[in-house]
């Protein structure tokens, strides 16, 4: 389909690190549009063809915090214009929450309730990747085409050398020192992700070193390449946020594309998780062991076969489908 015939989206923010824009970009392509980011070139299309182009919102509400303080105010202010904007001059504006708090938050979320409550007034309701949140929902994209799913399927199976991994950036919300309290000693633990708290870091270190846990932690940012291998050789991921922080995960997506099991704690989503699928486990930390995982664990091509079947290419178009036709 040529980009002057194919319907205007306009997706913020401009640029991530993260797949999840590229992923949901390729499912709106199939659906017929041509998604652009919301820089110049969107504010111009807006004005120029007011009520003619889709906006999709990411973070907006997270992206003020963790910065300093000058920044901080000028994103807070950008936040509420792009939204406000976006509302007059699009067709449809479409918000999508990820988180129930802002992650980089100190401890006041006045500037995030503000942004949610300035959607609500604008008559802009949430639209989530989950279910359970909202309805129409997304489905959150795996990081791993049908095709590259199907692939690994037919590979001979490798040995996972990882009994348990928890991976990503680490921060209080993800509940580690907890886990860590409550960890089995004779159980291995790998930890694959940076710490960029010091005090933090420092915490945990201590929890290790007093309990004389059997962990393995790479405090660094992992690359792709490095994080897909791990997760390839791994036979659980540990999920233990706290409840009322994400309602959804993309850690949880990129595990389980690649064929892992996923251990969870009893908040909202892993409740949710572990009813829906039998590869993810709602579990007592200080009651695993090496024998309580060798029965719960479901193999890895079963996993991908249920994943694909429940989370592919086809019904992320099919959600996208929905959410950006309904009133």
């Amino acid at each position: 389909m040529k980009q002057e015939s194919m319907q205007k989206a306009f997706m913020y923010p401009p640029r991530s690190q993260n797949e999840f824009l590229d992923l949901n970009k390729k499912a709106l392509h199939k659906l017929g549009y041509d998604v652009q980011p919301t820089d110049l070139t969107f504010i111009r299309y807006l004005l120029s063809h007011p009520k003619k182009a889709i906006v999709i919102l990411n973070w907006v509400e997270d992206r003020v915090y963790g910065r300093s303080y000058k920044t901080t105010v000028q994103y807070f202010f950008k936040m509420v214009l792009l939204v406000i904007f976006s509302k007059i001059c699009a067709k449809k504006v479409i918000w999508i929450k990820h988180n129930f708090r802002p992650h980089n938050s100190k401890g006041s979320t006045k500037r995030f309730d503000f942004l949610c409550k300035l959607y609500s007034l604008l008559n802009i309701p949430p639209i989530s990747l989950e279910s359970y949140f909202s309805s129409p929902s997304l489905i959150h994209p795996l990081y791993k085409s049908n095709n590259e799913l199907i692939e690994d399927d037919e590979e001979t199976e490798q040995e996972n050398t990882i009994d348990v991994l928890f991976f990503g950036g680490i921060k209080p919300y993800k509940n580690l020192d907890k886990v860590l309290l409550d960890w089995p000693s004779s159980l291995s633990l790998k930890i694959a992700g940076k710490c960029s708290d010091l005090s933090y870091t420092r915490k945990l270190e201590k929890i290790i070193k007093e309990r004389g846990l059997n962990v393995d932690w790479d405090n660094r940012f992992l690359s792709g390449d490095e994080l897909n291998e791990m997760l390839k050789a791994s036979k659980f991921v540990l999920l233990p946020h706290s409840d009322n922080t994400m309602i959804s995960s993309g850690s949880f997506y990129h595990a389980i594309g690649e064929g892992c099991n996923v251990l969870v704690n009893a908040s909202q989503f892993g409740r949710i998780k572990s009813e829906q699928h039998s590869f993810v486990h709602l579990v007592d930390i200080g009651k695993i062991s090496k024998d309580l995982l060798q029965t719960i664990f479901v193999s890895k091509r079963e996993v991908r076969k249920e994943v694909l079947a429940c989370y592919g290419e086809n019904r992320v178009v099919e959600a996208w489908n929905t959410v950006i036709n309904n009133a």
